[in-house]
C-alpha cells in the first residue's frame, strides 16, 4: 500500500493506506471530470469531488438529489400484494369491522403504529392498536396477544415492522377468525406466513426497485396506496383527500432510528420530515421532546434526532412497555405532551445508567480475557444484563473492538441475544448457517436478535468464531474511511462547509464526507474532555494556520500524540456556533503519526 498523497491525481486510481486505527481509501479523480461538474454548476472543485464520489455527475442527478422532491416517491402499488391489502382494509372500513394495528416496541414500530392509527381514524375506520411488552412478550406476534385482541371483537390485524416470520401465529389468527395483513421490511425465512397479504419489498418475487425502506416507510407506502384506492372508490376527490404529508415528521423519526440507507426514497422522507420539524409544522409531542432534549433553538440535524429524540422514544420500550412513546406521537394536548416528554426523559436517564453499567462490565470481561485478542468475533453473556439494552451494548462493543458481536442475557435455561456487525460480515447470513443451534432469530446484515438454549452457548461461540475466521481478513478487522478529497487549511471556511451541508441528511448510504490533511504539527499537549474524559481536544498547525479539532471516543490515541510531532488526520467538518460566532470545526476520525 502506498500513501494517498503519492498517488497521481490526473488519472483515476484507488489508493488504500493505513491510518492510526483505520484504513483510508481514496479514489483520485481526473481534474477534467471535476472541471466539467464545477463549470456546469458553478461550484467548487471540493464539492464537485464530493458529488462525483456519490455518482452524482450530471446537473439533473445533482438537482434531483439536492431537492429530493416528494414527486419522486414511487407508486406504492408497485409493491407486491399492495392491491390485496388495501381492498381488505377498505372492506373493513365499509362494514365497520374493528381493525387492530399490531406494532413493535422500538421507534420504527412505534412510528409505524402511530401514522397508520392516525390515518385510519381519519378515514373513518374502527381502529385500535397493540404493542407487545418487550420483557413479558418479546418481539413480534404471539398467540396470547391475539387472544386478547380477539376479545375486542377484532376482525382484521395489520402488523407493522413485524410478522414476516410469524408462520404459526398467522395460522392461529386465521383459526380464531381474524384476517391478518403483514407489513414488514425484515428479511424473510424460507416460508412466508399464509396471510391475506404480505407487504414487504424484501420478499421473493417482489420487484419493487428500492429495498431499503424502514418499517415506517413500508407503512407510509400502505397509507399512500389506501388513500389512492379510496379516491378511486370515490370516497375522496383530489381536493378533499387526507393530507398525508403531515405524517412525514413521524416517518422521519422512524427511518432515522432504524439506521436504513439514507438514499432514494428514504432520503426524500427524511429530508422533508426534518424540514417539517424545523419549521415547527409538526405535532406537540415532537416539539416537547425537542424542548426536553435542549434542541428547541437550533436547526435540527439528523444527529440531533439520532442522539436526542430517538433515545427518549426508545427508552420505555427497552425497559418494558412503550405506551408513553406512542402516546406522545398521538396526543394533541399540549399539557399531556409536556408531561409525557418529562417522563420519557426520566426513563431515558434510568436506561442510560443501566446501559453504562452493563457496557462497563462487558468491556471488563473482554479486556481481562486474553482469548478475545485472538478471536475475530465476540460473544459475551451474563445473567444480570437487562434484555432491553443489550442491543446498544452490542453496538458499543463493535465500535470499540470492530468485531461481529453477540451479547446474551441469560434467563434460566434460555438465552436471549442481540447481535451487531461490521461491513465485511453479513450477520443474518452467518446466523442462518448455525440456525440449528437457535430457537429463533431474525434481522439483517448489521443487526439481529436471537434466542437459544443455555446449553448451546459454548457451541454457538465456537461456530460463530469459525464463520468469522473463515470470512474475515486482517484488513476487514479495521474500519475503513472512504476519503472524499484532500484539503489544506486554507480550504476550510464557513462558506465551504455550508456548501458541503447541502448534501444533508447524512447517514448510511450517504455518509458524511470524510477529508484528509497532511503534514500537520501537534502544537500543544492534548486534552481529554467529557464525562468519561474520552473525547480528544487538540490543536494542529501547518504553516501559519492553526486548526482546532475534537475527536469523540479517541482515548486509544493518547499514547501516540506528542506536541511537536507531525501527523496526518482524517476528519469530517461541521460549524460550531458559540456566542453568536460561527467557526469551522474539524471532527477527527483517525490520526496517523508520520
Amino acid at each position: 500500500m502506498i500513501n494517498i498523497k503519492e498517488a497521481e491525481t490526473n488519472v483515476e486510481t484507488v489508493v488504500i493506506s493505513k491510518g492510526g486505527y483505520a484504513f483510508w481509501r481514496y479514489e483520485s479523480v481526473s481534474k477534467a471530470s471535476l472541471k466539467e461538474i464545477s463549470d456546469e454548476l458553478n461550484i467548487s472543485y471540493i464539492l464537485s469531488e464530493v458529488l462525483y464520489k456519490r455518482n452524482l455527475r450530471t446537473s439533473t442527478d445533482i438537482d434531483k438529489f439536492l431537492k429530493s422532491p416528494l414527486s419522486e416517491l414511487r407508486d406504492p402499488f408497485d409493491i407486491l400484494n399492495m392491491d390485496k391489502a388495501v381492498e381488505r382494509i377498505h372492506q373493513a372500513i365499509k362494514t365497520n369491522e374493528r381493525i387492530c394495528i399490531y406494532g413493535d416496541y422500538d421507534v420504527d414500530g412505534i412510528t409505524s403504529t402511530s401514522i397508520l392509527y392516525l390515518f385510519l381514524k381519519e378515514v373513518g375506520a374502527d381502529v385500535i392498536y397493540y404493542i407487545p411488552n418487550r420483557l413479558e412478550e418479546g418481539y413480534g406476534l404471539n398467540t396470547s396477544a391475539m387472544d386478547d385482541i380477539a376479545t375486542k371483537d377484532t376482525k382484521l390485524i395489520i402488523t407493522v415492522d413485524c410478522g414476516i416470520s410469524a408462520i404459526d401465529e398467522v395460522a392461529y389468527s386465521k383459526s380464531i377468525g381474524i384476517d391478518i395483513i403483514i407489513t414488514d421490511h425484515h428479511q424473510q425465512s424460507e416460508q412466508l406466513p399464509d396471510a391475506t397479504a404480505v407487504i414487504n419489498p424484501m420478499i421473493t418475487g417482489d420487484r419493487y426497485p428500492f429495498k431499503g425502506l424502514a418499517g415506517v416507510g413500508v407503512t407510509f407506502k400502505l397509507i399512500m396506496a389506501l388513500r389512492t384506492y379510496l379516491r378511486r372508490q370515490s370516497v375522496y376527490t383530489l381536493e378533499n383527500q387526507p393530507n398525508i404529508k403531515k405524517y412525514l415528521d413521524i416517518v422521519c423519526l422512524g427511518t432515522i432510528a432504524d439506521i436504513v440507507p439514507l438514499v432514494d426514497e428514504n432520503r426524500i422522507l427524511v429530508r422533508h420530515g426534518l424540514q417539517m420539524i424545523n419549521e415547527a409544522k409538526n405535532r406537540q409531542g415532537i416539539r416537547e421532546l425537542r424542548n426536553i432534549a435542549g434542541l428547541s433553538t437550533s436547526k435540527l440535524k439528523l444527529s440531533d434526532v439520532s442522539f436526542g429524540l430517538v433515545p427518549r422514544l426508545n427508552a420505555v420500550g427497552r425497559m418494558g412497555s412503550s405506551s408513553k412513546s406512542l402516546l406522545i406521537l398521538l396526543t394533541e394536548d399540549d399539557e399531556e405532551a409536556k408531561t409525557l416528554a418529562v417522563e420519557l426523559d426520566n426513563e431515558n436517564s434510568e436506561r442510560r445508567a443501566v446501559e453504562r453499567a452493563i457496557i462497563k462490565e462487558a468491556f471488563e470481561i473482554i479486556d481481562l480475557d486474553p482469548a478475545y485478542n485472538d478471536r475475530k468475533s465476540i460473544v459475551v453473556c451474563s445473567e444480570n444484563w437487562h434484555i432491553g439494552v443489550i442491543g446498544i451494548v452490542a453496538s458499543r462493543i463493535v465500535e470499540r473492538y470492530f468485531k461481529p458481536t453477540i451479547v446474551l442475557s441469560l434467563d434460566g435455561d434460555t438465552a436471549k441475544g442481540s447481535a451487531r456487525s461490521i461491513p465485511a460480515f453479513h450477520l443474518y447470513d452467518s446466523l442462518s448457517e448455525i440456525n440449528h443451534l437457535l430457537t429463533s432469530f431474525g434481522g439483517h446484515k448489521y443487526a439481529a436478535g436471537l434466542k437459544l438454549m443455555k446449553d448451546n452457548i459454548d457451541t454457538l461461540i465456537s461456530n460463530f468464531e469459525e464463520i468469522a475466521s473463515k470470512n474475515l481478513t486482517e484488513e476487514n478487522m479495521l474500519p475503513e474511511y472512504v476519503i472524499d478529497t484532500i484539503l489544506e487549511p486554507s480550504d476550510i471556511t464557513v462558506k465551504m462547509i455550508e456548501e458541503i451541508m447541502l448534501l444533508e441528511p447524512f447517514g448510511v448510504g450517504n455518509k458524511e464526507p470524510v477529508f484528509i490533511m497532511y503534514d500537520l504539527t501537534l502544537t500543544t499537549d492534548t486534552k481529554y474532555v467529557g464525562k468519561d474524559l474520552n473525547h480528544l481536544r487538540a490543536v494542529f498547525s501547518k504553516g501559519m494556520e492553526s486548526i482546532g479539532c475534537i475527536g469523540f471516543n479517541m482515548l486509544k490515541y493518547k499514547d501516540m500524540l506528542f506536541a511537536g510531532k507531525k501527523y496526518d488526520i482524517a476528519f469530517t467538518l461541521s460549524l460550531n456556533e458559540y456566542k453568536g460566532t460561527v467557526k469551522p470545526q474539524l471532527n477527527l476520525k483517525d490520526i496517523r503519526l508520520i
